[in-house]
C-alpha cells in the first residue's frame, strides 16, 4: 500500500483522486458521470402507473413502483461506480480509501460496495464536496488525515 484512494461524489459525477504522499496533491484517477442525476423525474420516463379495477366493489387503484426513475438511475450509477472501485483495489494491492459524499449518497456506496472494498474504506466524510475547488478539496481531504490513527497514516513518512 502506497498511497490512498480518495472517492469524492454527488449525483451526477464521481471523481476517483490517488493521494501519493501525505503532503502530496490529489491526482485525478477516474470520473464516472451520470447524465440522469441532471434531469426531472419526467424526462426519465413518461407514461402513468397501470391500473386495476378491484372485483369487488369497483374500486380503481394504480400500479406505482416503490422507486422512482431518478433514485433507480442514481443506483445503477452508484452500482458501476463501485464495480470500478472493487478493479480498482485489486489493481491497488488494497489501497486506503475515503469516501466523500453526501449522507444519504454514502449510504448507498455502503450498500452496494463489495465486501472486500467496504473493508479498505478507513474514513467516511459526510458532505457534498463535489463541486468544490481542487484547493478545498484538497485542504479538506488533508485535516481529516490528521484524525486517521497512526497505524493507517504510517506509511505516510515525508
Amino acid at each position: 500500500m502506497t498511497a490512498f484512494r480518495v472517492l469524492v461524489a454527488d449525483k451526477v459525477k464521481a471523481q476517483l483522486y490517488e493521494l501519493p504522499s501525505r503532503r502530496g496533491s490529489l491526482k485525478p484517477l477516474q470520473c464516472f458521470i451520470n447524465p440522469e442525476g441532471r434531469q426531472h423525474e419526467r424526462a426519465l420516463g413518461t407514461g402513468r402507473p397501470g391500473r386495476v379495477t378491484s372485483g369487488v366493489g369497483g374500486g380503481r387503484h394504480a400500479y406505482q413502483s416503490r422507486h422512482g426513475l431518478k433514485e433507480h438511475s442514481e443506483e445503477v450509477f452508484v452500482r458501476r461506480v463501485a464495480t470500478a472501485m472493487a478493479k480498482d483495489a485489486r489493481a491497488s494491492d488494497g489501497a486506503p480509501i475515503l469516501l466523500i459524499a453526501a449522507p444519504r449518497l454514502l449510504g448507498s456506496y455502503r450498500k452496494h460496495l463489495p465486501a472486500n472494498v467496504r473493508e479498505l474504506v478507513v474514513m467516511e466524510i459526510k458532505l457534498d464536496l463535489g463541486k468544490a475547488t481542487d484547493i478545498e478539496l484538497s485542504r479538506r481531504v488533508r485535516a481529516a488525515l490528521k484524525d486517521l490513527p497512526f497505524s493507517v497514516t504510517a506509511q505516510f513518512r515525508s
